[in-house]
Formats: C-alpha cells, structure tokens, sequence
C-alpha cells in the first residue's frame, strides 16, 4: 500500500477514536455510574477495535430463531428498552422480510446480520403478527453497549 494511503487511513482512524472519546466523555459527564473517562480511554488504546465495534455497531434488541415449520425468523424474546421494544415488536412475531428481503429460505445468520449494523443506522423490518396483517418498521439500531451487550 502507498503512503498517502496509509496516512489518510491513520487519520481517519484516529478521528473516529477522538470521536469516539468525545462522545464517551460527555455521556460520562452526565452519568456518573457508567464508566469513567480513564476507563474509556483505557478501552479504546488497549483494544481500540473492539472499542469501535462496541459503539459503533449494533442492533434492534430482539433475540431471533428460525422457525423450523415455517422457515421464518422468529422473535423469541424483545429486550427491555431496546429499539425492538419501542418499535412495538413483540415475543412470537415472524420477521417476513428484513429491507425487502425474504427471511424465508435463509439461514438464521444472514438473516441476524442483515438486521446489525452501524448504530446510527436503521433497518426496515416487515413483521407478521397472529391475528393481524403484515407490519412494516423502521427500527434504529443502539449501539451493542447501550444495549447492555459486550461484543
């Protein structure tokens, strides 16, 4: 790899992690019981992907299966104010399509990656409920460690 390449990868490395340190600092600022500055600065210099990975990605809160009579993602459990929660989705919903896409005939882990990603981010999520015609959502993704998740 040429030079300027891997200056500009440098940099651009280390903005996400000024970033990252920024962000974690004023959140710490306002919540004493999470973790302290040193603490995050620890985090993000001794393992600074897993850092990155813990803040910047994420998902919905939904624990998920493949129902093995229909083939479809099952929700088994909703996480308590998670993204899921909020979008009102709910224990025994099928997830029919994840951004246009059929679960069916999909192995539950490109189903489950195709809901992560960056937290910033959403997925648009169609859900089948008992009783009811298909639901569609716009879920915004928490990140891993506002869900109460270590990746």
């Amino acid at each position: 790899m040429n030079r300027p390449l891997r200056l500009i990868g440098l940099f651009g490395f280390i903005a996400v992690v000024a970033i990252a340190l920024w962000t974690a600092h004023t959140r710490s600022a306002k919540r004493s019981s999470q973790e302290s500055l040193k603490e995050t600065m620890h985090s993000a210099i001794t393992n600074p992907i897993a850092f990155a990975k813990n803040r910047f990605t994420g998902g919905v809160g939904a624990v998920l299966v493949t129902d093995p009579a229909t083939g479809l993602l099952l929700i088994k459990k909703v996480l308590v104010g998670s993204p899921a929660e909020t979008a009102g989705l709910r224990e025994g919903d099928y997830i029919v399509q994840v951004d246009g896409v059929a679960t069916s005939g999909r192995k539950l882990v490109e189903n489950v990656e195709s809901i992560r990603g960056f937290s910033a981010g959403s997925v648009t999520l169609t859900v089948q409920r008992a009783g009811s015609t298909n639901i569609q959502c716009v879920i915004h993704r928490s990140s891993w460690k506002s869900l109460g998740i270590s990746q």
